[in-house]
């Protein structure tokens, strides 16, 4: 019985060593972030993190803006110097975005603060956004390139050398009861990953010998599907997933928004350990088997189901015993992070599911299917602003109910649009 179900759940699955080596390094890199957030969360209050919380949420937003999406085809061009070219131009877009946004805060810095409501004793950390954001889509650029050749144990070994860097500066200013410590210690380990990306994009053979000005343009010109039908629905869908704890900073309590985001950092464990590597995977894999003429609808249904069997346990635990679990190991002061948890769970459950199977989008160059679900959501995450009067936990629910919703027509898309390349084949 366990031969037969390792053979049709997992082991057999062609792209298992790929998954394996990702999911190995993201788990190391997962277990050092908790291990660090059981030191910072003794160390920074609730209402820090809250800060904290928000400002990495704009930052999430700003990496969409600042890449316009490119990111994704450096994977799709047939020769390495068309994809060296995309990295180019998409780090310099980059620049160019984030020296904007700088200048926008510098101008604007007292309106912001106070539209978002973030504390003004924190608001020099805005200062810092378009650093951020700069760094993290920089790495993105080549941690897609690693992914074009199939690399994915140097992607693996940068998310652990990230969570070090990040963890320990954050750590060590935490000790000393520096409130920064926590902007500063993630700058620390995106330069750090930012560093280790190129390193490793070099060994794999890219190089800008091949690149010039006129082949940046020619590449980017070739792709701007992404910018064109992605960059703005991608933003949209972000902040979707953003949103939420403004909305708790702005109308609730920043103590709210800490309780919200170590909530959020534990359930999206599952997220990050599994979900990001298999989509990095699977973008490889289902662009080969678009590229060779093969069906995509059976690899779907089989990613859909392992990954519920996964999820279920995960989500009954934190339903049952969330409570407990985030008193015990974090200290009764986070014991309502438990009681949130389990109002989310659900939703994030939902996500871990269906997040990964989303690259069909890309691959099959569906982005204008794909920018109408996220407008939709966007909208329907918006909707929440009608509801800031409610108790924080009716609240949650009804944010968990949404999710719910939006990503069962999100699943019903994705096989839809396959099924109907199954056919064309």
């Amino acid at each position: 019985f366990l031969y037969n179900f390792e053979k049709v759940m997992f082991f057999n699955y062609p792209i298992f060593k790929n998954v394996a080596t990702l999911i190995s390094g993201t788990a190391i890199a997962q277990i050092v972030l908790i291990v660090f957030q059981l030191i910072l969360r003794r160390l920074f209050s609730p209402d820090i993190f809250g800060s904290f919380a928000v400002y990495m949420s704009i930052v999430g937003v700003l990496v969409i803006l600042s890449t316009l999406r490119y990111e994704f085809a450096v994977v799709l061009p047939r020769e390495d110097r068309n994809s060296n070219s995309i990295v180019a131009g998409g780090i310099f877009i980059s620049f160019i975005i984030n020296l904007t946004i700088l200048i926008i805060i510098l101008i604007f810095i007292n309106p912001i603060v106070e539209f978002i409501n973030f504390p003004k004793q924190y608001s020099y950390w805005l200062y810092f956004l378009p650093l951020s954001a700069f760094l993290f889509s920089t790495y993105q650029m080549f941690n897609y390139w690693l992914t074009r050749k199939a690399s994915f144990r140097p992607i693996a070994i940068n998310k652990v050398f990230r969570r070090l860097f990040e963890g320990t500066t954050q750590s060590g200013f935490g000790v000393f009861a520096i409130n920064t410590g926590l902007v500063i210690g993630e700058i620390a380990g995106s330069v750090a990953n930012v560093f280790a990306g190129i390193y490793q994009a070099r060994k794999k053979g890219f190089t800008l010998k091949v690149v010039s000005v006129k082949k940046i343009k020619s590449s980017l010109k070739r792709y701007k599907g992404f910018p064109k039908y992605q960059a703005l629905p991608a933003i949209l869908n972000t902040a979707s997933l953003m949103l939420p704890i403004i909305f708790i900073n702005k109308f609730f309590s920043a103590e709210n928004a800490g309780f919200y985001d170590l909530s959020k950092q534990i359930l999206s464990v599952p997220l990050a350990l599994i979900t990001v590597s298999l989509s990095q995977v699977l973008l490889k894999d289902f662009s080969d088997k678009v590229n060779n003429n093969q069906t995509l609808t059976k690899n779907v249904l089989k990613t859909a189901g392992l990954l519920s069997v996964i999820i279920i346990p995960f989500m009954l635990i934190i339903i049952f015993f969330g409570r407990d679990i985030f008193g015990f190991v974090f200290s009764s002061i986070w014991t309502e992070s438990g009681y949130y948890a389990a109002l989310l769970v659900p939703a994030f459950a939902i996500q871990f599911i269906v997040s990964p199977i989303s690259i069909c989008f890309t691959v099959l160059e569906k982005l204008k299917k794909l920018a109408f679900w996220q407008i939709g959501y966007f909208i329907l995450i918006m909707g929440l602003l009608f509801f800031t009067y409610l108790p924080i936990d009716k609240f949650l629910l009804l944010y968990t109910l949404i999710n719910i919703f939006a990503y069962l027509v999100y699943f019903t898309m994705i096989l839809s649009i396959c099924k109907k390349y199954d056919k064309s084949l």
